[in-house]
């Protein structure tokens, strides 16, 4: 299937050179080690600490706020993203 009167952008029509215009995962590097050890101990234990707050306030018997799990979530996924890279040095 192909649709022969479709609009090609300007951009497409260019030929690509290895390695432009492609996303690709972050390189940990010596520069930023560093920084992503900081950020992944940060996330780690404020990750911890919502999910102990939220097992504290349900055995209290307190209402858990809706935004604790959406917190929780988000921080989940910036985990992953700080842990998957491009290459493991």
């Amino acid at each position: 299937m192909s649709l022969p009167r479709a609009e090609v952008p300007d951009g497409a029509k260019q030929a690509v050179r290895p390695g432009q215009g492609e996303e690709s995962l972050p390189r940990i590097t010596r520069l930023n080690r560093g920084l992503y050890g900081l950020v992944f101990y940060i996330l780690g234990v404020s990750l911890l600490l919502l999910i102990l707050g939220w097992i504290v306030l349900t055995a209290i018997g307190k209402a858990v706020p809706d935004g604790i799990p959406v917190v929780i979530a988000t921080i989940v996924g910036a985990l992953v993203g700080v842990i998957a890279t491009d290459k493991a040095t």
